[in-house]
Formats: C-alpha cells, structure tokens, sequence
C-alpha cells in the first residue's frame, strides 16, 4: 500500500478551516507546524482570506460568542482573542458588539455560574477568579467568612 501524498498548503488550510474557524495567526501557526514553508503558507493566507474562506473577525466574533455563552468575563474573553492573534482595535469592538448581541453582563455571568456549581466562600471567589472576574465583583458576590 502507497503512502499518501502530502497534501499541499492550501488542502491543509481548508481541511483547518473545515474543522473550526481559525484566525490568520492561528492557521500560520497550524501551517508552519506542519513544515510549509513561510512564504507559502503566506500565500496560502492571502488567497483564501481573499476568497472569504479566512476571516479574523469572523473568528473572533464565534469565539466570543462561545465565550460569553460559557459564562466568560469580559476580561477572559478579551484575553482569548488578543491571544489567538485579533488585532487590538478589532478585540474591543468584537468584544462589545458580542456582548450586545447575547446580552452578556459580567455580574449576572458571575452569579449563573456560582448558583450553578453551588459554590460560596473562598472556592467561589478562587473559582470566579479563574475565570477572569475581577477583583471588586468577586468581593461583591462572595463573602468571606472570617476564617474562611
């Protein structure tokens, strides 16, 4: 039996891109671990974000939409995009617009999650830290027991 032969640049993206969307950065990223050179999958990424098949702002706005359906902060999801590579001034106004859209609010996320998982005291505030609230909300919905 033959091996198969390797799939070239622009198969790799799309079968990439089939699976979940991805950002310029993170399908690179893919792309140069799969030992394409450089300027290919370059050229790769200019061909299919011009034929719309590659879109950071798309990506961008299904994760943070996955995010804010977790019950993300703000903050959490904000760090996920910058952190798989959407440019700064396209994170706020995704992040914003996002939150509109499924009427996320930081509190009431903070809230759902800790009546969910039944949690109070210093496992609710270590936990709703984990997840990237802030300190002055995670004081304001836990109170902690002297002792605690």
């Amino acid at each position: 039996m033959a091996d198969r032969p390797r799939p070239t640049a622009l198969e790799a993206a799309q079968r990439l891109l089939a699976a979940r969307e991805k950002t310029r950065a993170q399908l690179e990223q893919a792309l140069l671990r799969k030992g394409y050179a450089h300027d290919e999958v370059l050229d790769v990424i200019a061909r299919l974000a011009t034929l719309g098949l590659l879109s950071d702002r798309r990506a961008a706005e299904l994760h943070a939409r996955k995010g804010f359906e977790a019950k993300q902060s703000t903050a959490a999801v904000t760090r996920k995009l910058t952190a798989i590579g959407v440019a700064e001034d396209e994170v706020e106004e995704v992040v914003v617009r996002v939150q509109d859209d499924v009427g996320h609010d930081d509190e009431a996320a903070a809230r759902a999650l800790l009546e969910k998982r039944r949690l109070s005291g210093v496992k609710a505030a270590r936990f709703l830290a984990s997840r990237g609230f802030d300190e002055a909300l995670v004081r304001r919905l836990v109170r902690l027991d002297e002792g605690e």
